[in-house]
Protein backbone atom coordinates (compact mmCIF):
# COMPACT_ATOMS: atom_id res chain seq x y z
CA UNK A 1 0.00 0.00 0.00
CA UNK A 2 1.20 3.49 -0.84
CA UNK A 3 1.77 6.25 1.80
CA UNK A 4 -0.12 9.62 1.24
CA UNK A 5 2.32 12.68 1.16
CA UNK A 6 0.27 14.10 3.98
CA UNK A 7 1.43 10.79 5.61
CA UNK A 8 4.84 11.39 4.67
CA UNK A 9 5.04 14.50 5.89
CA UNK A 10 3.40 14.06 9.35
CA UNK A 11 6.24 11.26 9.56
CA UNK A 12 9.21 13.89 8.62
CA UNK A 13 7.71 16.45 11.29
CA UNK A 14 8.86 13.80 13.53
CA UNK A 15 11.91 13.70 12.24
CA UNK A 16 11.84 10.64 10.16
CA UNK A 17 14.57 11.19 7.67
CA UNK A 18 13.12 7.95 5.45
CA UNK A 19 10.05 9.18 4.79
CA UNK A 20 10.74 13.04 3.93
CA UNK A 21 13.28 11.19 1.44
CA UNK A 22 10.37 8.95 0.11
CA UNK A 23 8.82 12.53 -0.51
CA UNK A 24 11.39 13.90 -2.20
CA UNK A 25 11.68 10.83 -4.24
CA UNK A 26 8.24 11.53 -5.22
CA UNK A 27 8.15 14.99 -6.39
CA UNK A 28 11.44 16.19 -6.94
CA UNK A 29 11.53 14.95 -10.56
CA UNK A 30 8.33 16.89 -11.75
CA UNK A 31 9.62 20.02 -9.96
CA UNK A 32 12.59 19.96 -11.60
CA UNK A 33 11.16 19.77 -14.74
CA UNK A 34 8.68 22.57 -13.56
CA UNK A 35 11.55 24.72 -12.42
CA UNK A 36 13.43 23.91 -15.62
CA UNK A 37 10.71 25.26 -17.53
CA UNK A 38 10.91 29.04 -16.43
CA UNK A 39 14.75 28.97 -15.47
CA UNK A 40 15.74 27.31 -18.59
CA UNK A 41 19.44 26.21 -16.58
CA UNK A 42 19.47 22.79 -15.50
CA UNK A 43 21.75 23.60 -12.52
CA UNK A 44 19.20 26.02 -11.82
CA UNK A 45 16.32 24.18 -11.76
CA UNK A 46 18.33 21.77 -9.79
CA UNK A 47 19.75 24.33 -7.09
CA UNK A 48 15.53 25.34 -6.80
CA UNK A 49 14.26 22.12 -6.39
CA UNK A 50 17.44 21.02 -3.99
CA UNK A 51 16.12 24.81 -1.59
CA UNK A 52 12.30 23.99 -1.56
CA UNK A 53 13.50 20.63 0.41
CA UNK A 54 15.47 21.92 2.27
CA UNK A 55 13.39 24.44 3.59
CA UNK A 56 10.79 21.98 3.76
CA UNK A 57 12.94 20.25 5.67
CA UNK A 58 13.97 23.10 8.01
CA UNK A 59 11.04 24.49 8.56
CA UNK A 60 8.61 21.16 8.78
CA UNK A 61 7.76 21.38 12.50
CA UNK A 62 6.37 24.50 11.89
CA UNK A 63 4.76 24.89 8.43
CA UNK A 64 0.98 23.88 8.13
CA UNK A 65 0.73 22.13 4.85
CA UNK A 66 -2.97 20.84 3.50
CA UNK A 67 -2.12 19.73 0.46
CA UNK A 68 2.09 18.80 0.30
CA UNK A 69 1.88 18.53 -3.97
CA UNK A 70 0.21 22.15 -4.40
CA UNK A 71 2.33 23.49 -1.55
CA UNK A 72 5.62 22.05 -3.23
CA UNK A 73 4.71 23.63 -6.67
CA UNK A 74 4.09 26.84 -5.53
CA UNK A 75 7.56 27.04 -3.42
CA UNK A 76 9.15 25.93 -6.33
CA UNK A 77 7.46 28.80 -8.77
CA UNK A 78 8.41 31.44 -5.90
CA UNK A 79 11.90 30.02 -5.57
CA UNK A 80 12.14 30.20 -9.71
CA UNK A 81 10.77 33.71 -9.57
CA UNK A 82 13.59 34.78 -6.72
CA UNK A 83 16.10 33.34 -9.16
CA UNK A 84 14.78 35.32 -12.00
CA UNK A 85 14.00 38.52 -9.82
CA UNK A 86 18.10 38.34 -8.93
CA UNK A 87 19.26 37.43 -12.48
CA UNK A 88 17.69 40.95 -13.81
CA UNK A 89 19.29 42.46 -11.02
CA UNK A 90 22.62 41.20 -11.78
CA UNK A 91 22.50 41.63 -15.70
CA UNK A 92 20.98 45.58 -14.55
CA UNK A 93 23.39 45.65 -12.27
CA UNK A 94 26.66 44.82 -14.90
CA UNK A 95 24.84 47.03 -17.65
CA UNK A 96 25.62 49.77 -15.14
CA UNK A 97 28.89 49.13 -14.29
CA UNK A 98 29.84 48.59 -18.09
CA UNK A 99 28.44 51.82 -18.94
CA UNK A 100 30.39 53.43 -15.69
CA UNK A 101 33.52 51.98 -16.97
CA UNK A 102 32.83 53.16 -20.55
CA UNK A 103 32.16 56.59 -19.48
CA UNK A 104 35.05 57.00 -17.18
CA UNK A 105 37.13 55.39 -19.35
CA UNK A 106 35.90 58.39 -22.26
CA UNK A 107 36.51 60.67 -19.35
CA UNK A 108 40.00 59.99 -18.62
CA UNK A 109 41.06 59.82 -22.37
CA UNK A 110 39.16 63.48 -22.44
CA UNK A 111 41.30 63.96 -19.85
CA UNK A 112 44.29 63.11 -20.75
CA UNK A 113 44.21 64.57 -24.72
CA UNK A 114 43.09 67.79 -22.73
CA UNK A 115 46.03 68.17 -20.24
CA UNK A 116 48.42 67.51 -23.75
CA UNK A 117 46.83 70.44 -25.74
CA UNK A 118 47.61 72.70 -22.35
CA UNK A 119 50.93 71.27 -22.23
CA UNK A 120 51.68 72.08 -25.60
CA UNK A 121 49.96 75.43 -25.08
CA UNK A 122 51.98 76.19 -22.53
CA UNK A 123 54.98 75.42 -24.14
CA UNK A 124 54.24 76.91 -27.14
CA UNK A 125 54.01 80.85 -25.09
CA UNK A 126 56.97 82.85 -25.04
CA UNK A 127 59.58 82.54 -22.36
CA UNK A 128 58.40 85.40 -19.94
CA UNK A 129 54.63 84.31 -20.42
CA UNK A 130 55.34 80.67 -19.71
CA UNK A 131 57.59 81.51 -16.68
CA UNK A 132 54.94 83.77 -14.57
CA UNK A 133 51.86 81.42 -15.70
CA UNK A 134 53.91 78.44 -14.30
CA UNK A 135 54.45 80.07 -11.34
CA UNK A 136 51.14 81.44 -10.84
CA UNK A 137 49.22 78.55 -11.71
CA UNK A 138 51.61 75.73 -10.48
CA UNK A 139 53.77 76.69 -8.09
CA UNK A 140 50.59 78.42 -6.60
CA UNK A 141 52.27 81.98 -6.09
CA UNK A 142 51.01 85.17 -5.90
CA UNK A 143 50.66 88.02 -8.09
CA UNK A 144 52.78 90.12 -5.65
CA UNK A 145 55.14 87.17 -5.32
CA UNK A 146 55.63 86.49 -9.20
CA UNK A 147 56.15 90.73 -9.07
CA UNK A 148 58.69 90.55 -6.08
CA UNK A 149 61.04 87.35 -7.60
CA UNK A 150 60.74 88.77 -10.87
CA UNK A 151 61.18 92.40 -10.19
CA UNK A 152 58.36 93.27 -11.99
CA UNK A 153 55.03 95.23 -11.56
CA UNK A 154 51.44 93.16 -10.11
CA UNK A 155 50.46 94.91 -13.16
CA UNK A 156 53.00 93.18 -15.83
CA UNK A 157 51.62 89.96 -13.50
CA UNK A 158 48.37 89.97 -14.25
CA UNK A 159 48.64 91.10 -17.96
CA UNK A 160 51.30 87.77 -18.73
CA UNK A 161 48.23 85.60 -16.77
CA UNK A 162 45.28 87.07 -18.31
CA UNK A 163 47.35 87.18 -22.11
CA UNK A 164 48.32 83.22 -21.71
CA UNK A 165 44.83 82.53 -20.30
CA UNK A 166 43.52 84.14 -23.06
CA UNK A 167 45.84 81.85 -25.69
CA UNK A 168 45.39 78.78 -23.64
CA UNK A 169 41.44 78.43 -24.25
CA UNK A 170 41.94 79.11 -27.71
CA UNK A 171 44.21 76.34 -27.95
CA UNK A 172 42.31 74.59 -26.24
CA UNK A 173 39.06 75.01 -28.60
CA UNK A 174 40.57 73.68 -31.28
Amino acid sequence: MKTSDADLLMLAKKDNEIAFKQLYDRHWKRLYVFSFKFLKNESEAKDVVQEVFCMLWSKRRDLEIREVKPYLFASTKFKCLEYLKKERLTVFLNQVNLFIQDDSLEKEMSFKDTQVKLQRGIDSLPEKSKRIFTMSRYQELSNKEIAHELDISIKTVEYHITQCIKRLRLDLAS
